[in-house]
């Protein structure tokens, strides 16, 4: 049986309503949660939680999201900073669902983010859907993820390693 993969467009925003880090206070499990604005329905904030010490924090208003971002990004390509591996690109904390693999970084926002990795990673057959409105469509996440994670070699192991993140949930 061939399992099939079909990119939909899904993009790497769109697992952003809840991001998984490590709480900056006891070091467990923490949530980034998208809290809308009162002022306007379509800008939100972002709030993170931990449930383990009650540590909660709120992005400020003017929301600071470029220099974030670019501390997220630079922090990506940067292979020295091993020590907190990938961090979120709101308040700039490590990831909860990260691990070395391959030599590389494996990681994910959250479970649905997982279980769309996992999806694409044990396909053998992978196919691309023309968006509607625009034709055939090059930034969705299945596009863009790294050419590592894409190999046949890696499968067995990327795989593995997402079970793995799987049981720190």
């Amino acid at each position: 049986m061939v399992i099939r993969f079909r990119d939909y467009g899904k993009r790497l925003a769109d697992f952003e309503q809840e991001i998984l880090v490590r709480c900056p206070q006891c070091d467990r499990i923490a949530k980034i949660l998208t809290v809308n604005s009162e002022q306007s329905s379509l800008s939100s904030i972002k709030r993170i939680t931990c449930q383990h010490c009650s540590y909660t924090k709120q992005q400020s208003k003017d929301g600071n999201r470029k220099a974030a971002l670019l501390l997220w990004q630079n922090n990506y390509r940067d292979k020295r900073n091993s020590r907190y591996g990938i961090l979120d690109h709101f308040f700039g904390l490590p990831l909860w669902l990260q691990t070395s693999c391959c030599g590389q970084v494996l990681w994910a926002f959250n479970e649905a983010h997982l279980n769309f990795l996992e999806s694409y990673v044990q396909s053998r057959l992978r196919e691309r859907l023309p968006d509607d409105s625009l034709g055939w469509h090059n930034g969705s996440l299945a596009s863009r993820l790294p050419r590592w994670i894409k190999l046949t070699q890696h499968r067995e192991k990327v795989l593995q390693k997402i079970q793995q993140l799987k049981h720190r949930l």
